[in-house]
């Protein structure tokens, strides 16, 4: 079993839905330790459909599964790719009394998420292509004609989250090779982000295993999967790995059955008395008298959640909007709007964090952040940031004077209908142009890139309008000298798809679709310019 050690003296290396993953050294090496948890909403759902939290955090027949499934398909997986895709298998599995949870002992990776899309890296878009349409979703039919029903979750089906689930080990787009390192879920295989999947295979399977999937394997598809498959898999790899594999196939399905055929009260009981919550004795007498647990979890449930919504929630509102420095916010709103200088400087610094961040996930190289720094100060691109700001900034005082001053120069009798309506319509794009005429000025005094995008852009009403710096910096980022304006929109389409919700983050499919719908859109905008460039010149 895991020796003990812990967590402080690990290095962190990062966390998804169902766990930490620590680096550690053992006698045979570096291994990845995945200390299971889950936090408040993944708790709650798994409360909802399972009476109790992410099981792999307090019950070992959990563990053993995800420790013998990893073991299993490190087998199927060199039979189906070859050397193209391995799994981070198994090594160990214990409990980890820091943090009151099982963990997970794996092989160490030194495989990188595929690359995001930048002005300097065209010739590594291969590998999310590659990664999608030649791994994924050929491991998604495997993994359902083998019996994985509940793994397809984790391989990606209708789940943009899970191409953080692999990392590229071998970057040659003719011999690529990459690693499976997360197979254990977080939460149930329930919210597809293309429900269509939902319907056509998720809830069905659900009806066939009987319960909400999460994790779940078809033993008898398995094991019809490897006798039909024998010959194959032997001479793949071998008699004695055959025949291991047949023998943690069967660990799986002992602790499989003991893992999901336990009751939902159990579970509950089970959970606490893990966690410490409640002896040993206590336990017993409660799977005893199930209907004194009951009582038990309603009488707790009704002290709980009225002391959390009646007084923690007001707290914590309070505290949160007392700790807002409103004095230093209003300043430096202000100083934004009025002082150039530190609007770039805002700007600028800006774009600095968000190339360390990129350097951080190991996206650009120390000589591609510095092309962009030495440009960050010479370019113009940098500055739309800051001008982007100020016509947001300026809506709070176009909204005043629209929707109070207005109103009360009509009642006074001092302007007529017309104008009342004039001033509601226009009061957002005159700002925006007296504001950009003001810019344009500006930049022909100074010989920069003058925004006429964004001065027509700003002349529209409505919500369109606000975004005309935005468009400005796509039509500077399609010239053939704008490799900082790309990256400043590549960074924010792909800033979007990591916040989207639910199925957003970093190195999600999510994001990598805004990062390359940044690029369509760049390309489409040089396109687009061309024909004006000639009859320019």
């Amino acid at each position: 079993m895991i020796n003990s050690q812990t967590n402080s003296n690990m290095e962190f290396l990062g966390a998804g839905r169902s766990g930490e993953v620590f680096l550690l050294d053992s006698p045979d090496g570096k291994i990845a330790r995945k200390i299971f948890y889950g936090d408040k909403i993944t708790h709650l759902i798994h409360y909802f459909f399972f009476g109790a939290p992410n099981p792999y955090i307090w019950n070992e027949d959990a563990l053993n599964c995800a420790y013998y499934r990893r073991r299993i398909l490190q087998n199927l997986v060199q039979f189906w790719f070859g050397s193209h895709l391995t799994v981070a298998n198994a090594t160990d599995r214990g409990w980890n009394e820091e943090s009151k949870s099982y963990q997970l002992d794996t092989e160490f990776s030194k495989g990188e998420a595929v690359a995001l899309h930048h002005p300097f890296n065209h010739d590594k878009d291969w590998q999310v292509e590659v990664l999608v349409h030649r791994v994924m979703q050929p491991l998604q039919k495997w993994l359902i004609k083998s019996g994985f029903d509940g793994l397809v979750w984790q391989a990606g089906k209708g789940n943009p989250v899970a191409l953080n689930n692999f990392l590229l080990t071998q970057d040659d787009p003719d011999n690529y090779q990459f690693v499976w390192i997360d197979l254990e879920s977080g939460v149930p295989a329930l919210i597809p982000l293309n429900f269509l999947t939902l319907f056509t295979f998720y809830l069905p399977k659900c009806f066939h295993h009987k319960r909400p999937l999460f994790d779940d394997v078809d033993m008898d598809r398995l094991n019809a999967y490897i006798e039909m498959n024998r010959v194959g898999l032997e001479e793949t790899l071998g008699s004695k790995p055959y025949d291991e594999m047949l023998s943690d196939i069967e660990y799986l399905g002992y602790h499989q059955r003991n893992w999901k055929e336990m009751p939902r009260f159990q579970r509950s009981i089970h959970y606490q008395l893990k966690k410490g919550k409640i002896t040993e004795t206590e336990a017993n007498r409660y799977l005893q008298n199930p209907w004194r647990w009951y009582i038990r979890e309603l009488m707790r449930l009704g002290r709980k959640v009225p002391y959390k919504l009646l007084v923690r929630l007001p707290v914590k509102v309070f505290k949160f909007f007392a700790s807002i420095p409103y004095f230093g916010f209003v300043r430096g709103f202000f100083k934004v709007l009025f002082f150039r200088r530190y609007r770039l400087k805002v700007a600028r610094d800006y774009v600095n964090r968000r190339l360390e961040r990129w350097m951080e996930r190991k996206q650009i190289t120390d000589e591609e952040s510095d092309y962009f720094l030495h440009h960050l100060h010479n370019d113009y691109s940098s500055e739309y940031l800051g001008d982007f700001g100020v016509h947001l900034g300026m809506k709070v005082f176009v909204k005043v004077f629209e929707y109070i001053i207005s109103p009360l120069l009509y009642a006074a009798g001092l302007i007529n209908e017309g104008t009342l309506v004039f001033f509601l319509i226009f009061g957002g794009p005159i700002s925006r142009t007296l504001y950009t005429s003001l810019q344009m000025f500006q930049a022909a005094g100074e010989g920069k890139e003058i925004p006429w995008v964004a001065f027509f852009i700003g002349l529209i009403p409505s919500l369109f309008g606000n975004i005309a710096y935005p468009c400005q910096m796509i039509y500077s980022a399609s010239g053939s000298r704008g490799k900082l304006a790309r990256f400043i929109v590549y960074d924010t389409f792909s800033r979007v798809g990591d916040k989207f919700p639910i199925w957003g983050g970093e190195d999600t499919l999510t994001e990598h679709y805004f990062n390359h719908g940044a690029d369509r859109l760049v390309r489409w905008v040089t396109l687009l310019r061309r024909p004006f460039q000639r009859r320019v010149s």
